[in-house]
């Protein structure tokens, strides 16, 4: 039978992505099935899973180390997220505008990002470590007295954030700078015309315009807020006192740790509801805050 031009244009179109939606299956759609059934299971990595049903999820939220895990991360997250924003914001402002030396200041907040996590998280050990450079730094404001800043509970989470703070913030001011410089010069023209301050003009300019960008950056700070593992993992092994163990962390140590991966998988589950639904409601509060430039 021969086939249309219609019909052949939509078999080209099914056979190039082909390759494409075989990938996602293989490696996306099937992990995420088999976690679903894994977590209505009791596997120790051992015996064949056995099924339970709910149990998994009835038990997690009866676990207060899970609960409070839950709560560190939520913690971490936003922590480090409101901060991570406003600053590279607040960077990316000056530093898209072209003066002397703009691209080397651009260049030295950018170049944390590309370094791996672990290389990162040793060399801070190291200068917080109580004879080292932070702790010098801060003796003027603690009379000489050391912090044990990754070994007590009420300093180590705040530690990890302004780490990771340090060392995200120049991805995403490069994705205000990218913003901000797509937005049309003639509206700070006519702005200056009109005799508008510059708080004014950020304020009816450049803020409801940007209002995608940040959304973007809000929404990947947030996701990759609830999926820390490295920092912890290597400065605190969530400690002390479970103080930074968050929630990636705890289901590595019950999976491949204590051998439970039904029980993990239902925290990876949870994990990723959680996560979907943060971002499902920051996807709706700027739902009706779309811009255009016509």
């Amino acid at each position: 039978m021969r086939l249309t031009v219609a019909a052949r244009r939509e078999l080209w179109g099914i056979l190039f992505i082909f390759p494409a939606m075989t990938w996602i299956l293989v490696f996306n759609i099937y992990p995420m099935a088999d976690a679903f059934y894994l977590s209505l299971t009791d596997y120790n990595l051992l015996q064949p899973p056995r099924y339970i049903g709910f149990a998994n999820y009835r038990g997690l939220f009866g676990d207060g180390r899970f609960v409070h895990s839950l709560g560190d991360t939520f913690g971490y997250a936003f922590g480090r997220g409101i901060p991570l924003v406003i600053l590279a914001l607040l960077i990316a402002l000056v530093l898209s505008r072209p003066f002397r030396l703009c691209d080397l200041y651009r260049t030295l907040y950018f170049s944390p990002v590309v370094l791996s996590g672990v290389v990162v998280s040793v060399v801070w050990g190291l200068l917080y470590n109580p004879a080292g450079l932070v702790n010098q730094i801060a003796s003027a404001f603690t009379q000489g007295n050391p912090v044990f800043w990754l070994t007590s509970v009420d300093t180590a989470p705040y530690a990890l954030i302004i780490m990771a703070v340090w060392q995200s913030i120049g991805f995403y001011m490069i994705v205000f700078i990218a913003g901000l410089q797509g937005i049309p010069a003639e509206f700070y023209e006519a702005a200056a015309i009109d005799g508008a301050s510059a708080w004014r003009r950020f304020r009816h300019i450049t803020f409801p315009l940007l209002q995608p960008t940040t959304l973007f950056v809000t929404v990947i700070c947030v996701i990759n807020g609830f999926q820390a593992f490295t920092y912890q993992y290597v400065m605190t092994n969530g400690g002390p006192s479970d103080a930074t163990e968050v929630l990636s962390l705890l289901i590595y140590s019950t999976g491949l740790q204590y051998l439970k991966m039904g029980l993990a998988a239902a925290m990876s589950l949870i994990l990723f509801i959680t996560i979907f639904v943060l971002t499902l409601i920051q996807l709706r509060i700027s739902r009706n805050d779309d811009v255009s430039y016509l």
